[in-house]
């Protein structure tokens, strides 16, 4: 078939267009015009041209993604694909009709799934189960993050938002056998008015599961547990005493592997090969990574942006490095950090940071009718461990010139290029930097 992805340089449509084009597909698609690695590299070592085409109709299949509104090119493709009446689905609902399968695993939650997915993902490739899997970035054991297979199982990750074409959340799309959720925190505030309406989401996702399957839960989280009782499956709170040789860090990744090991202790997966798993597993890209250390300093990439996995992120880090200080260098990217009623969790998101560099703020119009949120907001929440600098040669310069010695700097940041390469020419400043003495 020729295929057509409007929207193709996003984390779930990159690696689908890449597992179609490996399944002898023509494809093709359109996105912003300016895409940077590691999307950027992944198309084009693929071959997969990117704003090269126009819509005609010799496509056969449109696949519509999710970040398709934000542009003013990939607006107008969406709008001539319906001119032309070429056959068009969402994303979402590409994935629910050849991902998931009748074996199927939905890993949900506000935090965590990205790694429970992925190692569930490692742990029935070596059962030689073959599953089809969605995780929602990269792997470091360098396994793609999208296969399309011929068994009957599959491991999706299902995410609460709801975007592009999508009218409810994306798990809802799903087809749900055997489901873990980590949290039902209220995150998406852009896709949810109320807490009401994000909790609503997972009960319907919780009473969806059927009565062969199971519901595997975090039973820390209160308003999780008040969910349950709409399950018809059977349901497993994961055991938190349980500890497991890992080199992810913290006590969240801990959890993370403690809910893939019940489920997959529920699926009868032999302990030999659980275990070989997750001694194995990697974790995944900016997910607490820890680049190195040079120059005495430590840096790791994260993609926290919401208050609670701030602090998870940050306890990790202070209990993995006890005696080092932690600045943090935070891209403030989410739509629900216009909010104010978030930066007031922000004090103690932060609180075992002892300097946290601000970069610019974003103001995103179409968000909320409020007032603009300023550095003020920041400051009056974190107090003088808080400095601002909205230009990126401010930050690279006062990095260069002020991290202390024996130090961690995270970097936060769910995404933005110039970011992601200023923290780069940081960390090349420390391992280029002459060693005193």
């Amino acid at each position: 078939m020729n295929i057509y992805i409007v929207g193709i340089a996003g984390k779930m449509t990159a690696p689908l267009a890449v597992e179609l084009k490996n399944l002898g597909h023509q494809v093709s698609g359109s996105d912003q015009s300016l895409i940077y690695p590691p999307i950027s590299t992944l198309l084009k070592k693929n071959k997969i041209p990117v704003n090269k085409s126009l819509i005609s109709s010799k496509i056969d299949l449109a696949i519509i993604g999710s970040s398709y509104k934000k542009f003013s090119n990939t607006r107008k493709d969406y709008q001539d694909i319906l001119k032309l009446n070429i056959p068009h689905t969402s994303a979402t609902k590409y994935i629910a009709q050849n991902i998931v399968k009748p074996n199927s695993i939905i890993v949900a939650g506000s935090f965590g799934k990205t790694t429970i997915t992925g190692l569930l993902s490692l742990i029935l490739k070596n059962s030689d189960l073959n599953p089809s899997y969605l995780i929602g970035d990269v792997v470091l054991n360098k396994i793609p993050s999208l296969k399309i297979s011929n068994s009957v199982w599959s491991i999706v990750e299902g995410d609460e938002s709801i975007n592009g074409l999508d009218t409810k959340a994306k798990f809802l799309y799903y087809r749900s056998l055997y489901v873990i959720i980590t949290s039902v925190n209220w995150e998406h505030t852009d896709s949810y008015n109320s807490l009401a309406k994000n909790l609503e989401a997972y009960k319907k996702l919780i009473q969806s599961i059927p009565e062969n399957g199971v519901l595997v839960y975090n039973p820390d989280d209160l308003n999780l547990v008040k969910l349950t009782k709409f399950c018809r499956a059977p349901i497993i709170a994961y055991n938190k005493k349980l500890k497991f040789n890992t080199s992810l860090i913290g006590v969240y990744n801990q959890q993370n592997i403690q809910a893939a090991y019940t489920l997959a202790q529920f699926l009868n997966i032999p302990q030999a090969i659980i275990q070989k798993s997750i001694k194995s597993y990697k974790g995944i890209s900016r997910r607490l990574q820890n680049l190195g250390t040079f120059g005495s300093i430590t840096f790791i990439d994260d993609f926290a942006q919401s208050p609670p996995r701030i602090k998870s992120a940050l306890d990790a880090i202070s209990t993995a490095f006890p005696k080092q200080k932690i600045v943090v260098l935070f891209e403030p990217h989410a739509s629900f950090l216009q909010d104010k009623d978030t930066i007031s969790k922000l004090k103690d998101a932060f609180c075992k940071a002892d300097q946290v560099i601000l970069a610019k703020i974003p103001y995103k119009k179409d968000y909320k009718k409020q007032p603009r949120l300023s550095f003020k907001n920041f400051k009056k929440t974190l107090g003088s461990k808080v400095i601002y600098l909205p230009l990126y040669d401010q930050i690279y310069d006062y990095l260069t010139i002020n991290l202390p010695v024996n130090s961690i700097l995270i970097h936060m940041s769910s995404g933005g290029a110039v970011g992601i390469k200023t923290f780069s020419k940081i960390i090349n400043y420390f391992k280029n930097k002459p060693l005193k003495g």
